[in-house]
């Protein structure tokens, strides 16, 4: 067999290729040299201001701590103590309480055998061994983080040992409130992502970013780390080193002592900003890569076919994604039609399929660990499809579509859902938790058949996904002739909307709100319906996402209002008792001052108290925090209060809630109907996680209500949490205006 020869000018512009490579290569090993000498002088420089300031701030620490020393030292009178009279030195610290350091919780002094006598006028018996002043080891002694019992407040103890002629006659104590510590030492901050924790002697944490771990211990969950454990960090001198923290990922412990209380003060610096140090590196090698891929360019330039090639390079850009690699949706589409003009007698599937919040993997990871992400599903979809000999591109952001020649639609059904499963437990390894979605399309050769395109197919397969919405339980959903009669009655509702609004065919009901501490009714929510003379009784979800997306929401929003205070005003006329009503605000109200003027303009139509009205706004609304938060404030301060509606379904962090200042959080049903088993029990894993949430709602101050509560099981389990109050159809469905009267006479 002959070799295949090499042209002329391909030979040249493959030696100007090699020749320009070693160059290149050459050039970025001297300058390798270079940055590294840089980087070494960089870094070092950055971990002498870590230590810096770690020392910097230790001092700090010390110096608040000789502070309260000094300020408790100043109540000791020789003739009040000196005499060892227990009732004179209890009336005296009592009598100067109010002289306390503000940061004191309380003064106390402690008697040999153990009796505190606290300045707010209890006695406490205390087991001396606990309390290192009476072993008269030094003059002075600071204790680790304590919880007095019965209260919830967090402190820590200066106690001043007592002598006279030798000998140990007590000790005089202070308790600090460890949060108003924190206030007068928090502040430092080195970089952007850095964080300073307090630990005792015996490793709790008495200062920590996070309150909640405030008086725990932390072990890493890898044995390796274990240096990092709080109480390896109290018992090591200072140092510092790499390990994991508590969210798993890399970061720099550099640690220092307090000597005034043996406590460890620990500066935890994140991997990102020492990685940071690194960018004049980069910058460096980007300059000469570009300098060097400059001059290869030019010299390549000289060949007379250069053109041809790049002509060639921009083909495969349009035909290959270049991050997957996979066809793009253009070049998909074109063999897709090839195949079903080649074949239109055999029946075919399409798919798409993309992730769940997708947009909220790139926001809260990163858009490097989204590309990733996305490079590592489209190899899952390649390696499952390509037994099937099937076609697979991938489109917009995380986009992809998969054509299939199946023999029957049962059949390929059963591949499908055998595939499903397959990957889904595969994708359960990934380093980060996603969730695909598919829409499933099929052709069906018949004497219609010969019009439908790859787009119909697509854009049919687009339709039965987005009918999957937030269902956390649905995967994947078929386009069907049910779909096509949802589209029909979507044209329908669209056509009749403003015609059903004239004629008063939209209609309030009222879902009780109950309190779960008694079992009395102290509140309601109005849900609207839908009496059409065609398409009957229709509930919510049939119209309402219509006219989110049409905007005629804000019009039924509006005839909601209006209707709700109608009913209010009407039974507070009669003298009938009435209880706070709870209205929907839609995601389309996206301009806070237009939507206060309407609204008020209808509400001050109405002699209505504005604590009778809640404003239910959606977690998962498309507005931005900044409009969300000016819309509440406004909402605020004309008296009404707003609650954060379906709490939990979306995919904002917790971190909003201190942006929105929302009074009641309502967690969407969700969290109990995956929790709850056939018997209407929950299970003790998600019990765990619903407490945390509610003391989490608690700890924000805000009112919480659950939504759909339909068991006993349910109701009970939240009430032993504390939860305020609860909605479902365990207390009563939706109901009409007068059984919701009769409902509030009877629940009062």
């Amino acid at each position: 067999m002959k070799k295949k020869k090499i042209s002329p000018e391909k030979a040249k512009i493959i030696s100007t290729f090699l020749v320009s490579i070693i160059f290149m290569a050459i050039v970025l090993s001297i300058s390798n040299a270079y940055t590294k000498r840089m980087l070494k002088n960089a870094e070092d420089e950055y971990f002498n201001s870590i230590h810096t300031t770690l020392d910097g701030f230790s001092r700090i620490i010390s110096i608040q701590l000789n502070n309260y020393k000094n300020a408790l030292y100043s109540f000791y009178i020789d003739e009040v103590f000196e005499d060892r009279d227990v009732k004179k030195i209890y009336e005296f610290i009592r009598h100067y309480d109010y002289k306390k350091h503000e940061d004191f919780m309380d003064l106390y002094f402690l008697a040999p055998d153990g009796k505190a006598y606290l300045s707010n006028g209890q006695i406490v018996q205390m087991t001396p061994s606990k309390h290192k002043g009476l072993e008269g080891k030094g003059d002075c002694y600071i204790s680790g983080i304590c919880v007095p019992p019965g209260q919830d407040t967090k402190i820590f103890c200066i106690e001043q040992t007592l002598y006279k002629n030798g000998e140990i006659i007590g000790v005089l104590g202070a308790s600090v409130i460890i949060d108003k510590f924190m206030q007068r030492t928090t502040g430092i901050k080195v970089g952007s992502r850095e964080e300073y924790m307090l630990i005792d002697k015996d490793g709790y944490f008495l200062v920590h970013p996070r309150k909640d771990v405030i008086g725990l211990k932390y072990t890493p969950k890898e044995e390796k780390y274990n240096n990092a454990s709080t109480e390896n960090l109290a018992k090591l001198p200072p140092s510092t080193f790499v390990s994991l923290a508590d969210d798993g990922s890399f970061i720099y412990l550099s640690t220092a002592k307090i000597p005034e209380a043996g406590w460890t003060l620990s500066l935890k610096v994140s991997l990102d900003e020492i990685n940071a140090i690194y960018l004049p590196k980069k910058r460096t090698e980007i300059m000469i890569i570009f300098v060097s891929v400059t001059i290869i360019l030019l010299l390549v330039l000289i060949e007379a076919k250069l053109l041809d090639f790049f002509q060639k390079k921009q083909l495969i850009t349009t035909v290959y994604d270049p991050l997957t690699n996979l066809w793009t949706r253009q070049k998909f589409e074109k063999e897709a039609t090839k195949l079903l003009r080649a074949s239109p007698r055999s029946k075919f599937m399409l798919i798409e399929a993309d992730i769940r919040g997708f947009k909220f993997i790139n926001q809260n990871y990163g858009e490097d660990t989204g590309d990733k992400l996305l490079v590592y599903y489209a190899n899952i979809l390649r390696k499952y499809t390509n037994n099937f000999h099937a076609i697979i591109g991938r489109g917009f952001a995380d986009h992809f579509y998969i054509f299939i020649k199946i023999d029957s639609v049962s059949h390929a059904m059963t591949n499908f859902k055998d595939l499903s499963d397959k990957l889904y437990k595969e994708i359960q390894n990934y380093e980060i938790p996603f969730f695909p979605k598919s829409g499933l399309s099929f052709f069906m050769p018949n004497k219609d058949s010969k019009d439908i395109t790859i787009q119909n197919l697509i854009g049919r397969a687009t339709f039965a996904k987005s009918t999957i919405k937030d269902n956390a339980l649905t995967h994947y959903s078929i386009y069907n002739f049910r779909l096509q009669k949802k589209i029909n009655e979507e044209i329908f509702i669209e056509n009749h909307m403003q015609q059903a609004l004239n004629a008063k065919e939209f209609f309030v009901m009222y879902q009780p709100k109950i309190s779960l501490a008694n079992d009395k009714i102290v509140g309601a929510e109005a849900l609207v319906r839908w009496n059409s003379p065609k398409l009957g009784i229709m509930t919510p979800d049939s119209f309402i996402p219509v006219f989110e997306r049409n905007g005629f929401i804000i019009k039924l929003d509006y005839y909601v209002y209006e209707e709700v205070f109608k009913f209010l005003q009407s039974r507070i006329k009669n003298g009938e008792p009435v209880v706070p009503i709870s209205v929907n605000m839609s995601r389309n109200h996206d301009k806070p001052d237009k939507f206060m003027n309407d609204f008020m303009s209808i509400f001050n139509k109405y002699s209505i108290s504005p604590d009778m009205i809640q404003l239910e706004i959606l977690e998962r609304s498309v507005m931005d925090n900044s409009t969300l938060q000016d819309i509440t404030n406004k909402l605020h301060k004309e008296g009404f209060t707003v609650a954060m509606d379906d709490f939990g379904s979306g995919e904002s962090s917790l971190n909003m809630l201190t942006k929105i200042p929302v009074d009641v959080l309502k967690f969407d049903r969700e969290f109990l109907n995956a929790a709850t088993n056939k018997e209407g029990c929950i299970n003790k894993k998600s019990e765990k996680f619903i407490h945390i949430l509610i003391n989490l709602s608690k700890s924000l101050e805000k009112q919480t209500v659950f939504e759909g509560v339909e068991t006993q099981a349910q109701r009970d389990f939240l009430r032993s949490i504390e939860c305020d109050q609860a909605q479902g159809f365990f207390y009563s469905q939706p109901l009409k205006e007068e059984d919701f009267i009769q409902f509030i006479n009877m629940h009062l």
